[in-house]
């Protein structure tokens, strides 16, 4: 049996925490574990088999394969040979976000059977795509016309319409989890040959910035792209939430792009005082954000503020 357990308002844990909460055969995804992929098969101490798939925090960005990546690679080299009982495969899949990372990395073990051989070529490219797009944070160059990005915007469009609507802000479980599930729907739909693809939209407003970044408003669900295809190679994502507080998204092209995120997340935690905050700014080298759960009481001018200040001293 493989489980879906969505705690949307549970912020990153550390890994010694989660291993005595979740049990044997468990799995975390994307964030829900702080830190890079770890892995512990300590059956008989009672704290295992359990993984971490993560591609966020202390680990390099563009070297790290995005979370769906990882559980592709992982079930293909045996991972349910391990995670399984005597009824067959089993997991506890554990996550507090509903993204398209998330979504597919759910396919991927839910409906395993798609992905333990290795010949299926529309599974093996909507993993690599994203895969490619999450590393970057949306900023990897394929060409806008692509055909398989249309695929991707239909598959992927329960996630960005409940993203852009605000939605998301208001940590729902079971909101999550309908978008997952919607999300999953769509990606059996497109490898069976019935999926639908949509026209991109990549509108995002310009609301502000400084020298070698921009902040932005997005627009349509595919703003990032549209951004990377229009010069953008440094951005700060602003969005409104319903308790008066914002969510931040911080993003670079990659760690050649002189964006310092890394030292941002370290003034802007002392800032906002989280710095012992286990919910906090924080993410890769090459994008993250403000605190997953509680976002940020900071305002788009005193955030421009703080980031200029770094900046300038850095």
């Amino acid at each position: 049996m493989i489980r879906l357990i969505v705690e949307a308002t549970t912020p990153a844990m550390q890994w010694a925490d989660f291993l005595p909460k979740a049990g044997p055969f468990a799995i975390a995804l994307d964030g829900y574990v702080h830190g890079g992929p770890r892995f512990s098969d300590k059956v008989a101490e009672g704290i295992g088999p359990a993984i971490n798939m993560n591609h966020h925090e202390e680990v390099d960005r563009l070297a790290t394969r995005a979370t769906c990546a990882q559980t592709l690679m992982a079930i293909r080299q045996g991972l349910f040979d391990l995670f399984r009982d005597e009824d067959g495969p089993r997991a506890n899949v554990f996550v507090n976000d509903c993204d398209e990372d998330v979504c597919t990395s759910w396919f991927l073990l839910n409906q395993h059977y798609w992905a333990e051989q290795p010949m299926n070529p529309l599974l093996n490219r909507l993993v690599a795509l994203e895969d490619a797009l999450d590393a970057t944070a949306g900023a990897y160059p394929f060409p806008v016309d692509l055909p398989a990005l249309r695929n991707m915007a239909w598959i992927f469009e329960p996630y960005r319409r409940f993203r852009l609507s605000g939605e998301i802000d208001k940590r729902d479980s079971r909101s999550y989890k309908s978008v997952i599930e919607d999300v999953e729907k769509r990606i059996a739909c497109h490898l069976v040959g019935t999926g639908h693809d949509i026209a991109l939209d990549p509108r995002f407003e310009i609301v502000g910035g400084g020298t070698g970044w921009k902040m932005v408003r997005e627009i349509g669900a595919q703003a990032r792209t549209g951004m990377f295809a229009d010069g953008v190679r440094a951005y700060v994502s602003v969005r409104s939430r319903p308790d008066g507080r914002y969510t931040y998204v911080l993003g670079r092209m990659s760690p050649f792009v002189p964006f310092d995120i890394p030292i941002l997340f370290k003034n802007l935690n002392e800032n906002e005082g989280l710095v012992q905050n286990v919910d906090r700014w924080g993410g890769s080298d090459t994008i993250g954000g403000s605190p997953r759960v509680a976002g940020s009481g900071l305002t788009p001018d005193e955030l421009t503020r703080i980031i200029n200040d770094t900046l300038g001293k850095s």
